[in-house]
């Protein structure tokens, strides 16, 4: 009795079976409970009919053809991948998937199937094709997947050097290679037996640089949408040495995504990251277009993503309404603000505009960094509407095309010491006119592209901005339609009266 007065069922909302006997409802618990029951036999079942059908179809060499149908197709997609030529013949895929015995299950079929070069990861460990043995250190499987990422650019290799400096990145790595034939022979044994395909659960979802692969397959889709983001960001990345990449999605059947709801919420992620300027295939489906079509979004979101940087991490964390960076692949910005923000927030409240810092970086992208407000703050406007964060060289041309790449460049910058030209800081006025015109060159091609023809005549055709704006019109737009009667046309929005200058980097 005693035992029968304490059982309980539930971790969150704990119901007492005497409680529910009370209630005069056991007899249909225990019907309910014999169902379920029944249920878990038939699936145990099936599940066991079929583990005998797939193990039947790993005796065929190199047998392509499989009643896992989700299994054929990742098949097919690999081959086809393989095949392609795409990128100097890159023959990198990674497969991601949430659950480990899904990761075992693939590297198992694919390994028995005749793919050769393939590897799992997992918070165990790392497993290579068909051997048993878990490698804790997952570190020198990635090297063998991304070498070029993981050995040649992010270690130090004292004694190589470049025969000159006007070598490509893909030329110097193919004289690294000849190097290390002759100064490392362990590296260069896992250069000559390479990783070309990595299925990994979400323990590489994040933190890792692994830009030599150019195909990332989401065999399954994480119950939280921001993972597809992620995920896709191990391999888009600054420093890609591919002219493209790729995204794969397998989406649930039919009846469970009408279930989860899996696809809109996924597409509504995608949606945000247009916010912090990513590009976004439109056509990645008609619903995905609509999101992106509804400028709401745009102004709602983004006013809101402004002002939760100027909160503090556990404002953030308490309110899961809130559109955050870490929900853009963007956590590593957003803490880092937010360790900043802890000790000095009324310090950097107190900063005036027109702030300004410089450093030095390897390539020669020259420039300015410049982040805007729209618009300029007077006794009328007390806050900015819009935000833009630019980098741009100094004819005004965008060296990086969306504000998420711009905080990368920032990000892998950020340990560096502080350089500007002296002749900046000692307000030289030649030298701070030129940087002033290069800002205002940028306006003028939101506003108009000027091209010059072969005889050195110019010609003004419309900008990018513009020719979005007039798409929009010509679609019925409400919310552009509405931007205009407000503030006017793009001349007048881009005009650069109407913006303060918030804080700007020199990069020399």
């Amino acid at each position: 009795i005693e035992l029968y007065e304490e059982f309980e069922l539930g971790k969150k909302k704990i119901v007492k079976l005497i409680d529910i006997d009370k209630a005069g409802n056991l007899e249909y618990f225990k019907i309910d409970i014999k169902e379920d029951l029944d249920a878990l036999n038939r699936l145990q079942l099936n599940i066991e009919m079929f583990n005998k059908i797939i193990e039947k179809e790993k005796k065929i060499s190199h047998n392509h053809k499989s009643k896992d149908t989700k299994l054929e197709t990742l098949i097919n997609q690999i081959i086809e991948k393989q095949k392609s030529g795409n990128n100097n013949n890159n023959q990198k895929v990674l497969i991601f998937t949430t659950y480990m015995d899904t990761a075992e299950y693939l590297l198992e079929q694919l390994s028995s199937r005749g793919f050769k070069n393939i590897a799992m990861v997992s918070g165990q460990g790392a497993k290579i094709g068909n051997d048993p043995i878990i490698h804790k250190n997952i570190e020198f499987i990635l090297e063998r997947f991304a070498p070029y990422t993981k050995l040649f650019k992010e270690k130090e290799w004292v004694g190589f050097e470049k025969s000159n400096n006007n070598l490509s990145s893909l030329e110097e790595y193919n004289e690294w290679q000849i190097w290390l034939s002759e100064n490392d022979k362990r590296n260069y044994e896992n250069l000559l037996n390479p990783i070309d395909i990595l299925i990994a659960t979400d323990v590489l979802s994040e933190g890792q640089n692994l830009q030599d692969c150019d195909m990332v397959i989401n065999y399954d889709i994480h119950w939280n949408p921001v993972r597809i983001i992620q995920r896709l960001g191990r391999i888009d990345r600054l420093g890609s040495i591919n002219k493209s990449i790729w995204g794969v999605n397998f989406w649930p059947s039919d009846n469970i995504n009408t279930y989860l709801n899996l696809q809109k919420r996924v597409e509504q992620r995608m949606a945000a990251m247009t916010l912090v300027g990513a590009e976004v295939d439109k056509n990645f489906s008609d619903s995905f277009k609509n999101i992106l079509d509804d400028d709401s979004i745009n102004i709602k979101q983004q006013n809101k993503m402004i002002e939760q940087m100027q909160t503090t991490w556990e404002d953030i964390e308490v309110n899961d309404e809130t559109l955050g960076f870490d929900k853009l692949s963007l956590e590593q910005f957003r803490n880092d603000l937010n360790n900043e923000l802890i000790d000095k927030v009324n310090y950097y409240r107190s900063m005036p505009n027109a702030l300004y810092t410089g450093f030095k970086q390897e390539n020669n992208n020259e420039g300015i960094i410049a982040f805007l407000g729209y618009p300029k703050k007077d006794f009328k406007n007390k806050s900015y509407k819009y935000f833009e964060l630019i980098y741009i060289d100094k004819e005004g041309n965008e060296v990086l095309s969306n504000q998420k790449e711009v905080l990368e460049f920032l990000s892998i910058h950020k340990e560096l010491c502080r350089y500007v030209d002296p002749r900046i800081d000692n307000g030289e006025k030649e030298t701070i006119e030129s940087l002033s015109n290069s800002l205002n060159k940028w306006f003028e091609n939101k506003i108009k592209n000027v091209e010059k023809d072969e005889f050195g005549n110019e010609k003004s055709t419309m900008s990018d901005a513009g020719k979005d704006i007039l798409n929009k019109l010509k679609q019925g737009n409400k919310k552009i339609i509405d931007k205009i009667k407000t503030e006017g046309p793009i001349e007048s929005y881009y005009s650069k009266d109407k913006y303060d200058l918030i804080t700007w980097f020199i990069v020399s």
